[in-house]
C-alpha cells in the first residue's frame, strides 16, 4: 500500500482528501503543526507528499525546500486561487505537480496515480546511466559529476527521467513537453524548456544533452 503524507492544516479539506483517498487503498498521514510536518516530511518514508502552499505556521515553500534537500519524496502542491502566480517559479524547484483550490478529488486521485506510476517505473527498468564523468541513479536521485554530488530542481529531474528513458534515441520537443507539463501546458511551457535545458547543461555539461535541430533532444553517449 502506497504511503502518503498530506500536510493540510484546513481540517474539513483533510479530512475530505484523506477518506477519499483511502477508499482508494492508499495509506494517508496526517501531522497536526508546521514543525511536525517539517519532521514526518524530512525524516519518514513516504511515497508522495500532498502539501497545502499556505500554511500559518511554516510556509509550504520552506517545507518543499527542506524535503528536496533531505530526500527525494515526490510533492504535489494544492494552493488556493490567486496565490501561485508569484511562487511558480518557485513551485517549479520543488515540486512535480500542483492543484488549485478547489478542486474535484477525481482529479487529485488521477494527478496521485500519474506521480506514483511514475515512481514505480522505475522499480521495473534499467534507472542507472553513466559516463566517463557523470553518474545518475534515478531510482535514488543520486546525480554526480566528476563524483560530487549535482542538486537537480524537479523539473530538472522529470526531464532527466524522460531523455534517459528513451536514450539512446532522441525524443521530439513536444512529447518531452508533454510528459514534463502536460499538454495543456504546451504553449507556455515552450520558452522554459529552453531554460531548464540550459542548467541540466551547465550543472552536468555541456554536451551532456545534444539538441537534434528541427526534433528535439537526446543524451549524449
Amino acid at each position: 500500500m502506497k504511503k502518503i503524507l498530506l500536510v493540510e492544516d484546513n481540517a474539513e479539506i483533510s479530512k475530505n482528501i484523506s477518506e477519499y483517498l483511502e477508499l482508494h487503498d492508499y495509506s494517508i498521514d496526517l501531522a497536526s503543526d508546521g514543525e511536525i510536518w517539517i519532521e514526518k516530511a524530512t525524516r519518514w518514508s513516504y511515497d508522495l507528499i500532498l502539501l497545502d502552499l499556505m500554511l500559518p505556521e511554516v510556509d509550504g515553500l520552506t517545507i518543499a525546500r527542506r524535503v528536496s534537500e533531505k530526500n527525494p519524496t515526490p510533492i504535489i502542491m494544492t494552493t488556493a486561487r490567486g496565490s501561485i502566480e508569484d511562487k511558480l517559479k518557485w513551485f517549479e524547484k520543488w515540486a512535480i505537480d500542483y492543484l488549485v483550490k478547489p478542486f474535484d478529488l477525481r482529479e487529485l486521485l488521477a494527478r496521485v496515480q500519474v506521480a506514483l506510476q511514475k515512481e514505480s517505473s522505475l522499480e521495473t527498468e534499467s534507472s542507472v546511466f553513466t559516463t566517463s564523468d557523470v553518474e545518475i541513479d534515478l531510482k535514488k536521485r543520486v546525480f554526480l559529476k566528476w563524483w560530487k554530488d549535482i542538486n537537480v530542481t524537479q523539473k530538472e529531474y522529470m526531464i532527466l527521467e524522460y531523455l534517459l528513458g528513451h536514450s539512446p534515441n532522441a525524443v521530439s520537443r513536444t512529447d518531452l513537453i508533454d510528459a514534463v507539463w502536460g499538454e495543456s501546458e504546451r504553449f507556455e511551457a515552450d520558452g522554459k524548456l529552453d531554460v531548464y535545458i540550459h542548467t541540466i547543461r551547465s550543472k552536468f555539461g555541456k554536451t551532456f544533452i545534444s539538441t537534434i535541430k528541427w526534433f528535439g533532444y537526446k543524451v549524449s553517449e
